[in-house]
Parts: C-alpha cells; sequence; structure tokens
C-alpha cells in the first residue's frame, strides 16, 4: 500500500455524557512523522474503509458554517504545516461550541490526519477513546499476573469522517464520507453531521444501489472482438470486478464509462433524463455490491449460493416447483455423501 502521512494533530474534547459543558485539550505543534504516527493513521484508515455503510454527501457553503469556512482556508493555503494545525485548532473550537449545553454528548480525542493513499489525498478526522483492557504481567520469576492497562479503542472509533482532497472545478465542492451509526447512535451523529456542516447526505448502500439500477438499465457495452452485446452474466462480473480492484473502494461514473462504453456516456445520459443526482465517484457499499452479482437462497433446512450469472445461463433454473443444479462437482458431492 503506497501510503504516506504528510500531517498529525491530537486534540481532547473533555466532556461526560452526563454534563453540558464541553472543553478542550488543544495540542500547540502537529505530532512528528513517525513510524508509530503513520501505523496510527494507516489503522484508522483501514478501519474507516472497512465500514460497510457511510453517508456521503458534501459541505455546505463556506459562507453558511464554521467547519466548511476554516476546512477551505486550509485548502486555499495549500495544507502546510501551521496552516493544518490552525485549522484542527479552529475546528475544535467551533466543536467545542456547538456542544455547549448538550447534554448526552461524549468527548474522546480527535484525530487529524492529512494524508495520500494510491496517489489520492485526505483529509480526516476520528474521534477515538480510551478502553479498559487486561494484560499478562510477570508476577515474578515462577507465574503471571492479569493487570489492568488503558489503550485506544481504534476498531470501535466513536465517530470519523473523511474528505478526500480533489483538483480542478470540482475542488468547491468538498466531498465528504462520514460512518454511519445505528439508530441508538443517532443523536451523537447528528452532532457530529452539524459540526461538519454536511449536506445533500446518502447512505452508501442507496448510492450503490441506484448505480446498479442505471447498470441494468442502459444497454451492455459491445464486445470488441465479437462485436456482439456482452453476455449479462459476464457484465455483471466485469462490473463487480470493476469496483472491487479500486484500493480506495470508490466507484467513478466517468471511469466506468471510459472501461466499458469509451466515448458513450449512457449512464450519464440515464441519469440526466431519469432526473437522477448521482455525484461522480461514491464510496460503494459491498453487501449490495455482493448482492448484486451473488445470490443466496435457504428453505426448511436447504441453504445455496450462486452467481447471477449462473441464474441468466440457465446451470441453476426453476422447473415446475423444482430447483435444478447443473454442476458435475456438485452432484460427485452429494454422492460421496450418499454412498454406503
Amino acid at each position: 500500500m503506497d501510503y504516506h502521512l504528510h500531517h498529525l494533530a491530537i486534540h481532547e474534547l473533555i466532556k461526560s455524557n452526563e454534563e453540558a459543558e464541553a472543553r478542550l485539550f488543544l495540542s500547540e505543534k502537529l505530532l512528528p512523522i513517525e513510524d508509530r504516527a503513520e501505523q496510527l493513521t494507516q489503522r484508522l484508515h483501514r478501519t474507516f474503509s472497512q465500514k460497510n455503510d457511510v453517508l456521503q454527501g458534501q459541505l455546505c457553503s463556506p459562507e453558511d458554517a464554521l467547519f466548511p469556512g476554516y476546512f477551505q482556508q486550509l485548502v486555499d493555503e495549500r495544507i502546510d504545516a501551521p496552516a493544518f494545525l490552525q485549522f484542527s485548532r479552529d475546528s475544535m473550537q467551533a466543536l467545542q461550541l456547538s456542544l455547549q449545553g448538550v447534554v448526552g454528548a461524549k468527548g474522546g480525542y480527535l484525530v487529524y490526519a492529512h494524508y495520500s493513499l494510491e496517489e489520492r489525498s485526505y483529509v480526516s478526522i476520528y474521534l477515538v477513546r480510551d478502553a479498559e483492557g487486561i494484560v499478562f504481567q510477570k508476577k515474578n520469576e515462577e507465574a503471571f499476573s492479569l493487570g489492568e492497562t488503558t489503550y485506544l479503542n481504534i476498531d470501535k472509533m466513536a465517530m470519523a469522517c473523511r474528505i478526500p482532497l480533489q483538483n480542478g472545478p470540482a475542488a468547491e465542492q468538498h466531498q465528504v464520507e462520514v460512518i454511519k451509526h445505528a439508530r441508538s447512535q443517532k443523536d451523537i451523529s447528528d452532532y457530529f453531521l452539524a459540526w461538519i456542516a454536511m449536506e445533500e447526505s446518502n447512505s452508501s448502500r442507496l448510492l450503490t444501489t441506484t448505480f446498479l439500477e442505471a447498470v441494468a438499465a442502459v444497454p451492455p457495452p459491445i464486445d470488441q472482438e465479437t462485436g456482439n452485446p456482452v453476455d449479462s452474466g459476464a457484465f455483471r462480473e466485469k462490473v463487480a470486478q470493476f469496483a472491487l480492484k479500486n484500493p480506495s473502494k470508490t466507484i467513478n461514473i466517468q471511469s466506468f464509462e471510459d472501461e466499458f462504453y469509451g466515448n458513450e456516456q449512457p449512464l450519464q445520459t440515464y441519469f440526466s433524463e431519469q432526473n437522477i443526482e448521482l455525484q461522480n465517484e461514491f464510496r460503494f457499499d459491498r453487501q449490495a455490491l455482493r448482492d448484486y452479482h451473488f445470490h443466496k437462497f435457504k428453505s426448511k433446512g436447504m441453504y445455496f449460493g450462486c452467481k447471477h450469472a449462473f441464474l441468466l445461463s440457465g446451470k441453476v433454473r426453476v422447473e415446475g416447483q423444482q430447483v435444478i443444479i447443473d454442476d458435475e462437482d456438485l452432484a460427485e458431492q452429494i454422492l460421496d455423501v450418499l454412498r454406503p
């Protein structure tokens, strides 16, 4: 993984969920870029990327809220070290201001990271908290005892957002991804969303489903070797592979059309005709992609799964009320069970 950490700042939001006052501990300088710093931020990025469903949208206008204004100032100053530290401190003060008088919100450490991964740059903010754990300690030369330790609970980060840095006209509309939490944490999520001033948010699952429905609605691409439309089942596999091979786990519609349709833009035309607004690049939902590509069935003690291509080709088919599976390997496995 081609990963490079540029800047790292850590601040603390001091607040219990019972109290209304929020206090801050603000660092006076950035952390040095060393192995431990890179390991920490890589783990945080990986944990964020493994979250299956996230909210995606864009920051509101810099004139309408503090966080987008501070972020735009950071981008305008080309994200050098002093500007990044100032952005982190200013935005922390905006967070403190937004949480004054709010009972229920809980503090923690906010990790601000500016890094590059596979030729893409990001600014990410992670809210992590301490957790208590148990460690083995040598009591003497003959035995161990159990001791307590405190560590950062990275795998269960409380909140996080990631802002891809873009060039060109799109740079003025900052896209943002935020971890989507369960309904039990909705109020906490709302505080975080209000702070970063995210608007026009959609879940990655909805965006992925909308994209896949459009792919099914437009004609399949032409096979350059045969001159015929690509088989529907084979095209589904190609769509899944196109998404999964992207290290950033995103789908770029323009790149998708370039890959399969050349100079044609059937998806963009479809979205325009159907009045569907879908950003050009979005984080896909892995489960929605699996459901599109691979199906699972169960009934009264029976359970099996197959690719969608097998349903289209007839390798798995329904005749009356019977399900027929043409597969020699499966047949042999079942016969092995039945043989005395």
